[in-house]
């Protein structure tokens, strides 16, 4: 397995992970990749995170297509989550040689993820590492997404390997952006910002603008998942990025339902078709054939949320319940809500949904609409109406 150029002196010595289709519960049907970067100075050579454990044989063996192990001066610890530092310790073992060098924040979570007789020191903002001709420094990035997370670069070669900011859950032979596709890569980007940094929207931003603010210059920005950015695309990239993070919205409501006998599926349909009469973009998803991943990139610039599910044992279904629970760790903000769903000889389900709805924040404008058994012609008529209201609600609020 050969290492990949990413610019002069720097390589992408990673790991592809085809088969990754679960991520703590944001599905990837595409896999992912695990970036790591040897970056070569005339003295001293430094390898900016591991990968995970599985793949140490993956690393090692794209590090001495480059460089012999005991060559490896430095090992940078960006994050200290398994993904990207779980094999820490057997890199350590096979690259003798290297000092270990991580945030503050970074030598506290080694120390207790993998033991105290590691040896690490704390970098910061005023520490340069010396690599002859080139150099790396770093920007300790607190909450983005963990108390530990550092971003480090590279001025000589304009680079910034960022970590998991900017990253996609992208599995592929190709390293690059340009490679697989501006708006392909684009839109993983907005798929994993949304599972994975939404709730940290504000401490994201500000990291942003710290980097943009400090006078860093780069071409290149290498994440730790997924493709890699170039030149020609990091405009895009960082026009995408602020829209994320600022919550921007447009006139866009998602709807995601479970059924079990059909009769919510039909609601669900014509409630879409009355908010689609309100002018609206609508997004319906049966959350039994669609990931929750999926939705949720969706919910992320939607203005509206409707959830629907029928009554089982006094109940919601369990996948509407399930992406509840999802999504409110996530912490979605500045969206109205609603429940909806069919019920047979008892009911429940909407009561629960709106239940959890305000404890996450939400707004309700309206009530829930309910059906007994099969709706009928007038209920079809009414749920049209709700629809159609919510996007009137929609487009009158703009973005929020």
């Amino acid at each position: 397995m050969q290492a990949v150029p990413v610019t002069d002196s720097i390589h992408w010595v990673g790991a592809i992970d085809w088969n990754l289709r679960d991520f703590h519960g944001f599905e990837t049907p595409r896999g992912s990749t695990y970036n790591a970067y040897l970056v070569k100075g005339e003295d001293k050579v430094a390898l900016v995170d591991t990968v995970k454990v599985p793949f140490v044989p993956e690393l090692l063996e794209r590090i001495r297509s480059v460089v012999e192990l005991d060559a490896v001066d430095y090992i940078v610890v960006n994050h200290v989550e398994p993904d990207h530092n779980g094999g820490l310790r057997l890199v350590m073992q096979a690259c003798p040689n290297a000092r270990v060098v991580a945030s503050a924040g970074g030598v506290r979570g080694v120390a207790e993820y993998h033991g105290p007789d590691l040896e690490l020191a704390a970098v910061g903002p005023d520490d340069v590492l010396d690599l002859g001709g080139l150099t790396l420094r770093f920007m300790p990035m607190p909450m983005v997404h963990w108390p530990d997370s550092m971003f480090t670069y590279c001025p000589e070669r304009s680079c910034l390997m960022p970590n998991d900011a900017f990253g996609q859950h992208i599995a592929s032979a190709s390293r690059f952006a340009d490679e697989v596709g501006l708006d392909f890569a684009v839109e993983e980007l907005i798929t994993y910002y949304a599972n994975i940094l939404m709730p940290l929207g504000p401490q994201v931003s500000k990291a942003i603008e710290k980097v943009l603010e400090s006078g860093w210059v780069f071409t290149t920005i290498a994440p730790s998942h997924g493709v890699i950015w170039r030149e020609r695309d990091i405009p895009t990239l960082l026009e995408t990025y602020g829209r994320c993070t600022s919550g921007d919205t447009y006139d866009k409501l998602v709807i995601a339902y479970g059924t079990m006998w059909g009769s919510t599926d039909v609601l669900a349909r014509h409630i879409a078709d009355g908010a689609i009469q309100a002018g609206v973009e609508v997004r319906l998803f049966d959350l039994a054939s669609t990931p929750y991943a999926h939705v949720t990139r969706h919910v992320l610039d939607a203005r509206a949320l409707l959830l629907g599910s029928p009554t089982l044992h006094h109940g919601m279904l369990h996948r509407p319940a399930g992406y509840l629970q999802y999504l409110a760790g996530l912490k979605p903000k500045d969206k109205v809500a609603g429940a909806f769903g069919s019920y047979g000889w008892s009911s429940g389900a909407t009561r629960q949904i709106s239940s959890r709805f305000e404890e996450m924040g939400l707004e309700m404008p309206l009530g829930d609409l309910t059906c007994k058994y099969a709706p009928s012609a007038e209920e079809l008529v009414a749920a049209r109406e709700w629809g159609r209201t919510f996007g009137e609600i929609v487009v009158e609020r703009g973005p929020m």
